[in-house]
């Protein structure tokens, strides 16, 4: 692994809020996020995703 997918990696890690996945996605392509949360646990992928699908749910209920 690259050291920019590895420190990629360690921000979706790091990442508690949509936002801070948001700043994530603005700075690196399509495919390296696909590359890093590829990299990550099946619980770590679970947590990133809980994280986005909350951004969406709150964006369809208000």
């Amino acid at each position: 692994m690259t050291s920019n997918l590895e420190v990629l990696k360690v921000a979706l890690l790091k990442a508690q809020t949509a936002a801070q996945l948001k700043a994530l996605i603005i700075h690196h392509t399509h495919e390296e996020i696909l590359q890093a949360y590829d990299r990550l646990g099946l619980d770590q992928q679970i947590k990133v995703q809980k994280i986005w699908q909350g951004e969406l749910e709150s964006k369809l209920f208000h």
